[in-house]
């Protein structure tokens, strides 16, 4: 006698289907994160020196795609505090709240440089 397999596809496992939703919500909830770190970025100016995606048309200015998002964290918190007198990063850091800097930072660690 031979035995064929059951006809009726077998279903996903609930935990294998609990880590295909959390990543399509993941996926989703990123999506939503780059959009928001990008309006950020073009309200605060961030994009007329370090590009729409943190790629710097000039070499006077520092690319920031792809940084650690400590180090920008770090970074805007140093100027905002206006820790190096007569940087013209400090007046752009100043308007920034800590969930602005989080945000940004976000945004511009998630890009490609």
């Amino acid at each position: 006698m031979i035995r064929r397999p059951p006809r009726s596809t077998p279903k996903p496992s609930s935990a294998a289907s609990d880590v295909y939703k959390r990543q399509l919500i993941g996926s989703a909830s990123g999506a939503w994160a780059d959009e928001e770190g990008a309006e950020l970025a073009w309200k605060y100016h961030c994009v007329t020196c370090h590009g729409d995606v943190g790629v710097a048309s000039s070499d006077r200015y520092p690319n920031i795609a792809g940084q650690n998002v400590g180090y920008l964290v770090s970074r805007l918190n140093y100027f905002r505090e206006g820790q190096e007198p007569g940087n013209q990063m400090n007046a752009q850091a100043v308007l920034l709240s800590d969930e602005d800097i989080q945000r940004l930072a976000e945004y511009f660690s998630r890009q490609a440089n």
